[in-house]
């Protein structure tokens, strides 16, 4: 790299100096040059203020050999105002916030005052000579110096604290937004982990649906299409909400999909689920998970349940419930769980479901229950299977009345044909 593009660099990265090596106002950090502009435009308005009545006072009585000592005391005064204003509300005031609106608002009358007097006193000590032949218009200034500083520093103090409930205000909104967004990713994110399409599977029809309750959620369920033409079908539900959630989910979905292989029963992918989850996560992280097989050769459903909601098996002689399993995983190390199987008829619905269905509750805090599910479901049973699935959606958003959901709601539905 030649000289010239290293100092060009060297000035680009520290900033022009001034002539004789003198760091320039540049080098000075943000805060601090904008504090110093303040308090030279400070100076410079008081110091114009004095200048202005100096000359008023002067003029107005016409006494020209009185300009001088009229402009110095003038000046000097304004100063008085103008410091003990700017100090009592930058670095004295704050130390009243603590105290009730009446008590805060006399001990800063009296700051002021005390200040401006004091002030105006060592001014009068510098123009003694003047004091004495005009007594009467120096009392008159101090009054009037104590007024305006009073006036002037309280208003200055509302400005800052508006200025600082403005700022962090803007502050909040901004890390709102912020959060919004990530949240945005998060939610597209877990929705491309969600089945995309729905596999083709001899004699059987699917559709499934998730709403999470805030943004994202840990709700979760998958379509496994396996090379013996068998299909899984997984739905989970993970502790908590939001976010973290959102990433157990994700990993659980990752884990689900690389354990179901062809040959391994369903029970046997909980119990590797659980060992993999509970020695991946700490003890408060656990989710329920409904994981089954369905074979198309003899329309039959191999399950474990690992502490999920139990499904609802809707045939012509009623409705069961597969509860066959064990603990939720992730929660016991070692845990063994059970295995269930159905034979499904032409024509049954198998409803899988997370808690935000069946507790959804109403004004009166009474649940949608698996019972109003039923109902729907066979009323609906000979209908499109996505008709079915939207009606359940819509008869638990009716019950709640459009309330904010308290829970993700997840539903799976099956039917054979």
């Amino acid at each position: 790299m030649s000289s010239e593009s290293v100092s060009v660099a060297e000035r680009s990265a520290t900033g022009l100096r001034a002539p004789g090596g003198l760091p320039s106002l540049t080098d000075i950090p943000a805060a601090g040059a904008k504090a110093w502009r303040f308090l030279l435009s400070w100076s410079l308005g008081w110091l114009l203020v004095g200048f202005a009545v100096a000359v008023g006072i002067t003029f107005s009585r016409q006494r020209y050999e009185d300009f001088v000592p009229l402009l110095v005391s003038s000046v000097l005064f304004a100063e008085v105002v103008g410091f003990n204003a700017l100090v009592s509300a930058r670095l004295v005031f704050p130390y009243y916030d603590r105290f009730p609106y009446a008590l805060r608002l006399g001990l800063q009358v009296m700051t002021l005052a005390v200040g401006t007097v004091a002030g105006s006193l060592a001014v009068l000590v510098a123009e003694l000579r003047f004091l004495i032949a005009q007594p009467r218009l120096f009392i008159v200034t101090i009054i009037i110096n104590a007024v305006l500083s009073i006036f002037v520093g309280i208003g200055l103090h509302t400005y800052d604290r508006m200025r600082r409930q403005l700022e962090a205000q803007f502050r909040a909104l901004r890390d709102k937004e912020a959060l919004e967004r990530e949240i945005e990713i998060a939610r597209e994110v877990q929705f491309q982990l969600l089945p995309r399409t729905v596999p083709a599977v001899r004699g059987l029809e699917l559709s499934g649906i998730c709403l999470p309750a805030v943004g994202v959620g840990g709700d979760y369920y998958d379509y496994l299409p396996l090379p013996d033409e068998r299909v899984g079908l997984v739905i989970a539900d993970v502790s908590g909400k939001g976010i973290p959630a959102a990433l157990l989910m994700a990993g659980l979905q990752a884990s689900v999909r690389s354990l179901a292989l062809p040959g391994i029963p369903p029970c046997e992918v909980n119990r590797r689920l659980n060992d993999m989850l509970h020695s991946t996560t700490s003890d408060a992280r656990y989710a329920t998970l409904f994981f089954a097989l369905y074979d198309p050769h003899d329309r039959s459903l191999t399950y474990s349940n690992a502490g999920h909601f139990p499904p609802i098996h809707v045939c012509s002689t009623g409705a069961a419930r597969l509860s066959q399993g064990g603990l939720p995983i992730g929660l016991m190390p070692g845990s063994l769980y059970g295995e269930g199987r159905r034979d499904l008829g032409l024509g049954d619905v198998l409803a899988m479901f997370t808690d935000g269905v069946i507790e959804s509750p109403d004004a009166s805090g009474e649940e949608f229950g698996e019972a109003r599910l039923i109902e729907v479901i066979s009323k609906r049973k000979g209908e499109p299977l996505p008709d079915i699935r939207d009606a359940v959606i819509d008869a638990i958003r009716s019950w709640s009345r459009g309330g904010t959901p308290h829970d993700d709601i997840t539903l799976v539905l099956a039917r054979t044909r």
